[in-house]
């Protein structure tokens, strides 16, 4: 058949060998009429593409929902959005499928380097490639559906597909944000969770942190920014400076762009960032923490998620990761932060999830509550003197009374660094 490239496209004998191998292996509605088939060229990333038809026979044999961002990593995860196959709008399409419906603008890379024998990896149109192939395989319905089959994609191109394949109301910042990081940083984030039971093994961030139980690449950027940023810190003050502060743990940001901080720490650091020892024991002991409150939280009446995950709300967790930083100049202190703190008397969880979040400071608006329950900058840097006093005695644990004194003590702080006032 005809193989000849658009008038936007740039001639390149590379990618038209590609395309002349994939016509050869694959059957098309073009080659089966013998129509010609056009190379288009994308205007941002200049990535090749054809426009085609496929059979529902052959997305059945020759289709991976599995797509990877690093076609030559050995441990990399599926880098698509999981299949919601209970969503009512799946099972409409799924019923389509069987009538015989068309479906179009489905996106895929061809590519052998892994899973040859299935190499169409589809990154755009994933339920309705799966509607396709479960319509084949039941019912053997197989008319001709409208692809964009993409060659030759380089680690950049394949990241934007990725990224603007799922670019949809459905899709959240979880899965961007993991996405960019196995493109753009590797695997090592999530080996060193791995590494440090944040992530079990062969477990892989969450795409939608708020349907599941379970860490966030955003959650683990930025416990180890915090722990940095804390390190930092904690060497430049003496051990009677250290309650006399406001600290400021950081949230890194979520979604297309990849996170300034984080992006700076791993160009400063390179391989020695995953190395850091002080880091992985924090990580552990968070793990640990997590693990206690969990299972505490399950076994007890006030079993919910939000208090199950209680670790896991951002400022519980940046908190506490620089708080862990700040004292690794510390070491009598670090001792009592890497422990699990006993629960209060009548209180079955260490972090004390239910007081937690019915917490009332006095001076807050009549409309909040709560500590250790947002995202926002004053939640986090509350928690971090509520972990920061817990060190100033073994003994100590999460109970109201505690919370109360950390609380003013960032109250009395902000106060006084205003200086004298007459207001």
């Amino acid at each position: 058949m005809q193989i000849k490239f658009d008038t936007n496209a740039t001639v390149s004998n590379e990618v038209e060998a590609s395309v002349k191998k994939f016509f050869e292996k694959v059957d098309t509605g073009e080659k089966d009429k013998g129509c010609p088939a056009f190379i288009h060229q994308d205007g941002v990333k200049k990535s090749y593409y054809v426009r085609c038809t496929l059979s529902g026979k052959t997305v059945a044999g020759m289709a991976s929902l599995d797509a990877r961002l690093n076609p030559e990593g050995s441990d990399t995860f599926r880098d698509n959005r999981e299949l919601m196959l209970k969503n009512n709008t799946f099972l409409r399409m799924s019923a389509d499928a069987e009538n015989k419906r068309e479906f179009n603008d489905i996106i895929a890379e061809y590519i052998t380097t892994y899973e040859p024998d299935k190499p169409l990896k589809v990154w755009g149109g994933q339920h309705r490639s799966k509607a396709i192939i479960d319509a084949y395989t039941v019912k053997k319905v197989s008319r001709y559906h409208g692809f964009r089959v993409y060659f030759n994609l380089s680690k950049e191109q394949r990241a934007e597909l990725a990224l603007i394949s799922n670019a949809s109301i459905i899709a959240s910042n979880d899965l961007f944000d993991r996405q960019l990081e196995e493109a753009f940083l590797g695997p090592h984030l999530r080996r060193w969770c791995i590494k440090s039971g944040l992530l079990k093994k062969n477990e892989d961030f969450l795409d939608a942190g708020s349907r599941a139980e379970g860490l966030t690449t955003q959650l683990a950027r930025s416990f180890i920014v915090n722990y940095f940023k804390g390190k930092q810190a904690g060497e430049q003050l003496k051990p009677e400076q250290l309650d006399m502060n406001v600290y400021e743990p950081y949230l890194c940001l979520s979604g297309m762009v990849l996170d300034e901080e984080y992006r700076r720490l791993n160009e400063e650091k390179g391989s020695a960032l995953w190395a850091d020892k002080g880091l992985l024991e924090a990580g552990k002991a968070f793990a640990r923490l997590h693990a206690v409150q969990y299972q505490a939280i399950k076994k007890s009446p006030l079993n919910r998620r939000s208090y199950r995950m209680k670790a896991f709300v951002p400022s519980v967790l940046t908190s506490w990761a620089y708080v862990a930083g700040l004292l690794q100049a510390h070491p009598s202190r670090l001792a009592i932060h890497v422990t699990v703190p006993a629960a209060p008397k009548g209180i079955p969880d260490p972090l004390n999830a239910e007081e937690s979040a019915n917490f009332k400071y006095y001076q807050d608006p009549e409309n909040m509550r709560g500590l250790g329950i947002r995202a926002a900058l004053k939640d986090r840097q509350r928690m971090a003197q509520v972990f920061l006093a817990r060190t100033t005695n073994p003994e100590l644990m999460l109970d109201k009374k505690l919370l109360n004194q950390a609380v003013n003590q960032v109250a009395a702080l902000r106060f006084f660094s205003r200086g004298y006032t007459t207001a």
